[in-house]
């Protein structure tokens, strides 16, 4: 198979990711390039002591969906109408793959906070507890929810996959959806039960 070494390129993981690498070179003479950050199926990856994925370049795209919408329709257009097309055009950008990638507790917070500026513009606050209750009376669940449900939507579809490589990692896939369900109570058992139990004490509280 010919490698394209203009499209491909390197990156490691691991307890060794800051160790200069030796250049790869391919069949044809051509040298691999090692880089710290790398784009594969849409999702950036950056180096470091596991595998990781990078939401900067998501919020950039996020932000800028967000603005041309309000810069069309944000002086003539109700509420509901741009968190409606927040929910549908701009937050599967912000949230893409999130649900495939273990996101540390800080990148979490990153995408709250992210989510968090847009209401503040949207409504002219600077207070999170307006944001949040805001979000609680328009029926948007917070960003942690939504990545919540998103995840445990995943993870059953990677539990119940025939994939010979699937099956490699059911165990551990099971126990990080059961880590989830208990979260919300030991009848939890489908995505769909936690998505009602999330939206209960969301908007029900």
């Amino acid at each position: 198979m010919c490698v394209n070494k203009k499209k491909s390129m390197c990156i490691r993981f691991g307890r060794r990711h800051t160790e200069q690498c030796a250049e790869l070179v391919t069949a044809d003479g051509g040298h691999m390039r090692w880089v710290d950050k790398c784009r594969y199926s849409g999702v950036y990856f950056t180096r470091g002591c596991s595998l990781r994925c990078c939401l900067e370049e998501a919020k950039l795209r996020f932000f800028r969906a967000f603005n041309a919408i309000f810069s069309k329709v944000g002086r003539c257009a109700s509420e509901p109408v741009i968190l409606s097309l927040l929910h549908n055009k701009c937050m599967p950008i912000l949230l893409y793959a999130v649900e495939a990638c273990a996101l540390l507790a800080r990148q979490i917070h990153s995408v709250k906070f992210t989510l968090t500026r847009i209401f503040m513009k949207l409504f002219r606050t600077g207070s999170p507890n307006t944001v949040y209750e805001c979000q609680v009376n328009f029926g948007f669940l917070p960003a942690k929810y939504q990545i919540l449900i998103r995840t445990a939507k995943f993870l059953q579809k990677f539990i119940a996959s025939e994939n010979s490589l699937c099956t490699l990692f059911i165990s551990d896939a099971r126990q990080q959806l059961r880590g989830i369900f208990m979260q919300f109570g030991k009848n939890i058992q489908t995505a769909c039960q936690l998505c009602n139990a999330v939206c209960r004490k969301i908007f029900d509280s």
